[in-house]
């Protein structure tokens, strides 16, 4: 019924398209190390708000590396889900099956290693970041973890998960051709899922994409402090949609049209969490959106995958 954001955007892909995605790493690769090799990455002080202090922009350096580590893990940890559910990408693809699980780990590094490092930048600026994760490699003023708002943070994951899987058997579904049944995946490869979702794509769709709306809307608006909370939500809601139509090719690839029914259950069913992630990378910081993202895997490809089968 759903996938993960990046089988999702392949699990119809031919070879030409996941090469395609290979090539765009690459080329962020490139534009990333020119711009570093070129001193245009700016070295400045900046007040962040979640610590109440001031930390120079160039101490990012470790959570990069450990973002991008831990998108190679998750990455791998995708594998096996992925190749039970997008088989022809990957027979069709000229290579032995260590460099088709070469490419996609490397892929997810890349888009890791460039959305975190420009994602730190532009969340420093705009009273974003990852609190916990920063005290434990930088130490300074102490941050705890709040496991209440980790227990939110679930709730909210399954409640949201829940109102998903009711939106698409009452409301989609009745309205929507049918279509060849999904390929069936083993609870144990569905469980994997939560790393590459929690870690690579709320890297991605929060640290990167939220932050550098909000950062768009600082320098339109004019700089205010504090910041408006309008550009705050309306760059969670954003971001949200982005993401939702960024499923658009993989919707037009099972039901080989796009009506205004399945764009809007594109929106909806991959984007309505990502308005919750999005609240709690605001309010508590990076880490808190992560782990309601990663329970929100588990209870759509484990719980509530063992419950309907």
């Amino acid at each position: 019924m759903f996938e993960s954001g990046a089988v999702s955007k392949s699990y119809y892909a031919d070879a030409w398209q996941v090469w395609l995605n290979a090539l765009l790493g690459m080329i962020c690769l490139i534009i990333f190390l020119n711009i570093a090799l070129r001193g245009k990455l700016k070295i400045v002080e900046i007040a962040d708000p979640l610590h109440e202090e001031i930390i120079p922009s160039k101490r990012q350096g470790r959570l990069v590396v450990l973002f991008t580590l831990l998108g190679a893990v998750a990455a791998t940890a995708l594998l096996p889900y992925m190749m039970s559910v997008i088989k022809d990408g990957w027979i069709e693809l000229p290579l032995p099956l260590a460099g088709k699980a070469a490419i996609t780990v490397i892929q997810a590094a890349l888009m890791t290693l460039v959305a975190s490092t420009f994602g730190l930048m532009l969340a420093s600026k705009v009273g974003l970041d990852a609190p916990l994760l920063r005290y434990w490699l930088y130490g300074g003023n102490k941050v705890n973890v709040s496991f209440g708002w980790l227990g939110i943070g679930a709730l909210g994951s399954l409640l949201g998960t829940m109102v998903i899987v009711l939106m698409e058997k009452e409301l989609f579904q009745p309205r929507l051709p049918q279509v060849f049944s999904e390929p069936s995946v083993a609870l144990w490869k569905g469980a994997l899922t939560f790393l590459y979702g929690g870690v690579v794509e709320e890297i991605l769709l929060r640290l990167f994409v939220m932050s550098l709306i909000v950062w768009v809307f600082t320098r339109v608006g004019g700089k205010r402090s504090p910041i408006p909370s309008i550009y705050y939500v309306l760059a969670i809601v954003l971001a949200a949609i982005l993401f939702g139509l960024a499923h658009l090719p993989a919707t037009m690839s099972l039901f080989g049209e796009l009506t205004p029914l399945l764009v809007i259950r594109a929106i909806l069913s991959n984007g309505l969490l990502g308005v919750w992630f999005g609240y709690l990378y605001w309010k508590k910081g990076l880490e808190y959106a992560i782990v309601a993202h990663m329970f929100a895997d588990i209870f759509l490809h484990v719980v509530l995958a063992a419950w309907l089968t």
